[in-house]
């Protein structure tokens, strides 16, 4: 982070810092809506029926400052993309550089399937270490418990969760994790 920068000494007072962090989200998510509709090369419409929405209520989310998004509604567009969603408290410094970083025009995100036929190309990639199918793999099975234990699945029926490994081993060893053992 730029300590010079005229953004960070906006940033020193509570009311534009609140402020800067919404218009990260009612300008950028739109941004981000209209970047992956037209990476796909999808109508409005299109992207509607994928996602269960009017075309008319696609319309509005991908206008800056329209309607408030709430988390079901992104996690249905999500899926509609067939990409990820995170949401996550993080450092001004990072919101900034990622603020500083972002241009719709050149924005994209991988859908799964694009993303897993590249791991499982011939020439895989390796990425701190592990080959993206590994990666993915383990990624899938953290996906798998957690899609099954929201959709009313139940754990007695399942050896997997029987066990006494932690169901999410990465928050098993963070401090917020091991409170919840």
């Amino acid at each position: 982070m730029n300590t010079n920068s005229e953004l960070v000494k906006k940033l020193s007072t509570p009311e534009f810092r609140g402020a800067f962090v919404a218009s990260q989200i009612n300008i950028g998510v739109p941004f981000q809506i209209r970047a992956l509709r037209k990476e796909r090369h999808w109508t409005q419409p299109e992207l509607a029926e994928r996602a269960g929405m009017k075309q008319s209520r696609i319309s509005a989310m991908e206008k800056p400052g329209g309607p408030k998004l709430n988390i079901e509604t992104l996690c249905r567009l999500a899926s509609a993309f067939d990409v990820g969603l995170e949401v996550r408290f993080v450092p001004f410094g990072e919101l900034i550089d990622h603020n500083d970083g972002f241009n719709p025009d050149s924005f994209s995100v991988k859908s799964f399937g694009a993303e897993l036929a590249e791991a499982e190309a011939p020439n895989q990639r390796v990425v701190r270490g592990t080959q993206h199918s590994e990666s993915i793999a383990i990624y899938l099975g953290h996906i798998d418990l957690m899609a099954t234990a929201t959709a009313g699945y139940n754990p007695d029926e399942s050896a997997r969760v029987k066990s006494n490994a932690p169901m999410f081993p990465m928050l098993a060893t963070s401090e917020i994790g091991r409170q919840y053992q």
